[in-house]
C-alpha cells in the first residue's frame, strides 16, 4: 500500500528547493502563487529563525481554497518525486564548509572551489586558521552532503591529530553497542571518547 503524502510536509520540503521550483515551473501559472509565497521569506536563514508556515497561512496568502491548494501541491510534488515524474532537480552550485572543534577552540569557514575533495582519513594543514585553533595538524573525520535550493553543501569535519583506523573501528563499535551516543561524539574530544571506550574494554576483560 502506498503511503499517503503529507501536504503540510510538502510545503516544508518545497522551501528547501524554492529556487528550483521557480525555474522548474516558470511557465506554469497555476503554481505561481504558491511559489511566490515560498520565495517571499527566507525560512532557511538561521538568523531570522522563521517558523515554517502552516497550511492556513499559505491559504490566506495565496487566496486558494484548502482543497485547491492541496490538489496543486500534490500535483507539483508528483511531477518531481514519483516514478511518473517529468522534472529533474539540478544542484549546480557546490560549497565546501569546514568545521573544526578542539576543546574550547572552534573554527568554521566556507570555500567556493576545491581542486580536490579530501577523503576521510587524509591529513590536512591549514596555516591560516592559527588565530582560531592553536594547532595545525588535522585529519578528515567525517564528510556530509546537504542539498539546499540549487546548492550542494559538502560539510567536512576535521579533527586534531592523525587518523587511526583502529580508533575509528573502536569508536564505531562503541556507537553500535550504545556505549557512547551521537551527542557525545559531537561534544567530547577524541581523548575523552578514548577514555570512555578504553574503560569499557577494561570492564569486559
Amino acid at each position: 500500500m502506498e503511503t499517503q503524502v503529507s501536504v503540510k510536509q510538502i510545503i516544508r520540503d518545497f522551501i528547501y528547493i524554492g529556487k528550483q521550483l521557480d525555474h522548474l515551473f516558470k511557465d506554469r501559472l497555476e503554481y505561481k502563487q504558491i511559489i511566490d509565497f515560498i520565495l517571499a521569506k527566507d525560512y532557511l536563514d538561521e538568523e531570522l529563525d522563521l517558523p515554517f508556515p502552516k497550511m492556513k497561512e499559505v491559504e490566506a496568502a495565496t487566496n486558494l481554497k484548502s482543497h485547491t491548494l492541496r490538489k496543486l501541491l500534490l500535483k507539483m510534488h508528483s511531477e518531481i518525486f514519483t516514478y511518473e515524474r517529468k522534472l529533474n532537480l539540478s544542484f549546480n552550485k557546490v560549497i565546501y564548509q569546514f568545521n573544526i572543534k578542539f576543546y574550547n577552540h572552534n573554527c568554521f569557514f566556507r570555500v567556493d572551489k576545491l581542486p580536490h575533495l579530501p577523503k576521510i582519513g587524509e591529513s590536512i594543514s591549514l596555516p591560516f586558521i592559527s588565530a582560531s585553533v592553536p594547532v595545525n595538524y588535522f585529519y578528515v573525520d567525517n564528510i556530509q552532503h546537504e542539498f539546499e535550493n540549487d546548492c550542494q553543501i559538502i560539510d567536512i569535519t576535521l579533527k586534531v591529530g592523525s587518523y587511526s583506523p583502529c580508533y575509528h573501528y573502536m569508536k564505531d563499535r562503541a556507537l553500535e553497542l550504545r556505549e557512547i551516543g551521537h551527542r557525545e561524539l559531537y561534544d567530547l574530544s577524541d581523548s575523552q571518547i578514548k577514555d570512555i571506550i578504553y574503560k569499557k574494554l577494561s570492564y569486559y576483560r
